[in-house]
């Protein structure tokens, strides 16, 4: 059987996500069932998601991956990712990533980042350094979302910001999708769109822990410490 056909049967084997993550329903699928789906890739396609991966999940990151560290990883999976057709998916969440990362710094009183600093992603970093003070580093018109960013980000609004960053992510990869291709970037496409609702429905899970311990302890004071 050839790739594509392979393709066609695992995309049409794998259940209908929602379009925009924010639901309440669970997953369609579960995360053991869809690694198992995706036994079915070539043994290429495999090594790519998984270098996919590694560049997104802090737990391949951590703490002590510098900036460069990071960026000579991606440098080193880059040439495979395009000729597989994924590259531009990545790029794309890299550089909001940086972005909202830029915003950050100013708001916290950084200077701009000197020339030839390795401080972000993209192929606007030196337009952002030598914009550091115009307003949105002069690319909101590039970026439509990243007002809504500074607002939620001026006003303490993390949760708010945190929602938008995974519309803009949940709108870009609707974009990316070609209904009449069957093949490793729409598999990609799905993997991520997945990631994306499972990332939500965690985070929501989390806050709702945190708001309850926070209830309990208003509620029993000191006796809360034996909880």
């Amino acid at each position: 059987m050839s790739t594509r056909h392979q393709y066609v049967d695992l995309l049409a084997s794998l259940p209908v996500l929602p379009v925009m993550p924010f639901g309440r329903e669970p997953l369609p699928i579960s995360a053991i069932r869809l690694e198992h789906r995706l036994e079915a890739l070539s043994a290429g396609h495999r090594d790519s998601l998984q270098k996919l991966e590694t560049l997104l999940d802090w737990q391949y990151l951590g703490l002590d991956v510098s900036t460069e560290a990071y960026l000579q990883r991606y440098r080193q999976a880059a040439p495979q990712l395009a000729e597989h057709g994924v590259n531009d998916l990545l790029v794309s969440m890299l550089e909001r990533h940086t972005l909202v990362t830029a915003l950050r710094r100013r708001r916290s009183g950084e200077p701009a980042p000197a020339f030839g600093e390795r401080w972000g992603f993209g192929p606007r970093l030196a337009h952002i350094s030598a914009h550091w003070h115009a307003p949105l580093f002069g690319v909101g018109a590039v970026f439509p979302w990243l007002s809504e960013a500074w607002e939620h980000l001026e006003q303490d609004r993390p949760r708010e910001l945190e929602r938008l960053l995974m519309e803009e992510c949940g709108r870009q990869l609707t974009r990316a999708r070609q209904y009449d291709r069957f093949d490793f970037r729409e598999v990609v496409i799905y993997w991520l769109r997945w990631r994306l609702i499972a990332a939500w429905q965690r985070y929501n899970a989390e806050a709702v822990e945190r708001r309850l311990q926070a209830d309990i302890e208003r509620g029993l004071g000191d006796y809360g410490a034996l909880f």
